[in-house]
Formats: C-alpha cells, sequence, structure tokens
C-alpha cells in the first residue's frame, strides 16, 4: 500500500500543477500597484489558489493570488474585508480583481496590501511573549466587529453582497440534502453508515434550533493563520473568500474543531462583545453546527482525495453524538 503524503507534500503536490508565467504576474502586478515586480515567492497555503507574496521596485508589498476556480468569490470578499475595516477589523485593500488567458487557461487575478505582522499560528509556535497573550485576548472582540455587520440573506456571498440561501435552516441541512454524496464519501473513509444516519437524524429533528433570522457576516475560516500580529495588537485579518450570511456560531465553531487546544474557545467568547448569543440552546446548536462541519468536510476531503484531517472530522462528529447522547 502507497505511504500517504504528509499535508506539505499533498499541498506542494498541488500547488506544482499550477504555474502562471512570470511575465503575466509582472504585468498585472504593474497594473496594481503602478510600479515593476522586484522580487517574488511562492506561498504553498490552502488548497484553491496560487499565491505569491510581491515587492515592488518602490517598496509595495502586495500579495497575488491567482485563482482557476470559476466561482472565486474574490468579488464578495472584496466587499466583506471593505464591510469589516469599516466596522474597525483591519483588513487589507484589494488593489485589483481582473481575469486573464494564457495557453487557453483562464484565471482570475486578485491582489492585494499585505498586512503588517506575522501570522499567530507561526507565533504560536514559538515560546508565548506577553505581546502575543494581549493580541491573543483580543480575537473575540475582532470576531465581534466582524459579526456586527449584518447581511441580506444566509450562505456563501454573492457579487452584490448577499447570501444565496434563504434561511438558516437550508444552511443546517445541507448535509441532508447531499446524502448520497455523504454515504460515498462515508464508504471512502471508512466510516459506519449507522453514524451517518444518526447524524442526520439529529440535524432533521433539531429543527426549532434553527429560526435565526438575523445573518451575520461570518468570516467563514476564521483561524490563527488569518490573524496578524503586530507588537501586542491583531494587525490583520485576511481570507475571507469564505465569508456568508450566517450564525455567529459558525466562526466558533470552526475554531473550536481545529484550533481550540492552540487558543481556548473560551478565550475568544470572553472578549466577545454580544454575549447574549452563548444563552439559551447555544451548546445545543453548537454541537450541531459543529456535526455539520465534520459531514461537510468529509465530503470536501473526499471531492479533492484529501486524507488531511479526516481523524479529526471523525472526532468532531463524535463529540457532537456523544453530547446529544448524554444530554437525553
Amino acid at each position: 500500500m502507497a505511504e500517504t503524503p504528509s499535508l506539505n507534500e499533498w499541498l506542494h503536490t498541488r500547488h506544482n500543477q499550477w504555474t502562471t508565467p512570470t511575465s503575466l504576474i509582472q504585468d498585472f502586478v504593474r497594473r496594481a500597484t503602478g510600479s515593476t515586480m522586484a522580487h517574488a515567492s511562492r506561498v504553498v497555503l490552502g488548497q484553491d489558489n496560487e499565491v505569491y507574496a510581491v515587492t515592488t521596485t518602490d517598496h509595495h508589498h502586495v500579495i497575488v493570488r491567482i485563482s482557476r476556480k470559476t466561482n472565486h468569490r474574490f468579488e464578495a470578499e472584496r466587499w466583506a474585508l471593505d464591510a469589516a475595516r469599516r466596522a474597525g477589523v483591519p483588513t487589507p485593500y484589494v488593489l485589483l480583481i481582473e481575469q486573464a488567458t494564457y495557453d487557453e487557461t483562464t484565471v482570475m487575478f486578485c491582489i492585494e496590501e499585505r498586512v503588517p505582522g506575522t501570522p499567530l499560528d507561526v507565533l504560536l509556535k514559538a515560546a508565548r511573549t506577553p505581546n502575543v497573550d494581549k493580541a491573543i485576548h483580543q480575537i473575540g472582540e475582532i470576531l465581534g466587529r466582524v459579526h456586527s455587520v449584518s447581511i441580506e440573506g444566509f450562505g456563501y456571498l454573492q457579487p452584490d453582497a448577499k447570501g444565496q440561501q434563504t434561511s438558516f435552516t437550508d444552511i443546517m441541512l445541507m448535509a441532508n440534502e447531499r446524502e448520497t454524496e455523504l454515504s460515498t464519501a462515508a464508504a471512502h473513509w471508512h466510516i459506519p453508515t449507522q453514524k451517518i444516519t444518526t447524524s442526520l437524524k439529529l440535524l432533521d429533528t433539531h429543527r426549532e434550533l434553527y429560526t435565526f433570522s438575523m445573518p451575520v457576516l461570518v468570516h467563514g475560516d476564521f483561524g490563527p493563520q488569518h490573524i496578524f500580529v503586530e507588537d501586542d495588537h491583531i494587525s490583520g485579518l485576511i481570507d475571507m473568500q469564505d465569508c456568508s450570511g450566517n450564525h455567529p456560531v459558525i466562526d466558533f465553531v470552526n475554531w473550536d474543531a481545529y484550533y481550540r487546544e492552540r487558543v481556548p474557545t473560551s478565550t475568544l467568547m470572553a472578549s466577545y462583545g454580544n454575549q447574549e448569543i452563548f444563552t439559551d440552546n447555544y451548546e445545543a446548536l453548537f454541537h450541531l453546527v459543529l456535526l455539520r462541519e465534520a459531514l461537510i468536510m468529509l465530503m470536501v476531503n473526499a471531492a479533492h482525495q484529501n486524507p488531511h484531517g479526516i481523524q479529526g472530522f471523525l472526532a468532531a462528529m463524535e463529540r457532537a453524538l456523544k453530547y446529544f447522547a448524554t444530554a437525553r
């Protein structure tokens, strides 16, 4: 049996499939900044975009992202970054979004300012300093500002800044609507059918908790890799391609599912502005969203043939199932 590649190897293999001509990148950097590209370094992070950190001859520092997806969502992200900035969140300015074609390949460029500071996930790998601790205690406040932006409609934001779904129920029952695809993914990852059946039933039988009708701007991939820190403060929040109109719990679940061992979710909750969301049925809804996240990601990773993170998704599913088994 072939050995499973590490996540780093898997990402490099994926990114190596994308090679936009340097001359084309230079052209679009010039359009965005008015100056010439002096240095570019490849950034192998994320699964969707070809990325470069670029410095120009007159010292512009920009990030170039190149998407080959039809639904790249760069316009919606630009709107979200601007809206979050108006709410007091330090976000990068998007300088250019334009389509290009080369060798019968169509790509979409997105060029934005590089925010100052260092990614929090990098800082967390070193010894914690008082400055980093101070910044960590600002995360909930920053997230609260993002969530202060009202959105029309639920689901991924479209270029018109509206969500494409009509209700939170539509969001929560998305896995139920994709039962055939989910069953295929479960078989691929050797997950017992009964666990999937139980999970979908739990999501369906708690519809009364999905009556939330005031969607807010949700980051969608809120984690330490997208939070930049300079000195003792958060200096930037980036990468809102997964932004949506949604319930605030979505961002808390994402953090809890993937990053709670590095920074406890309770730390975010402590500095979050609107404490009212943590009352009433929050715990039950939290675990339902956690369950939904696990099911959706099982399908996403099966589609990408990406084995990394599967054990974490299974652990999240088990945690949610255990919560409801003991809550009876």
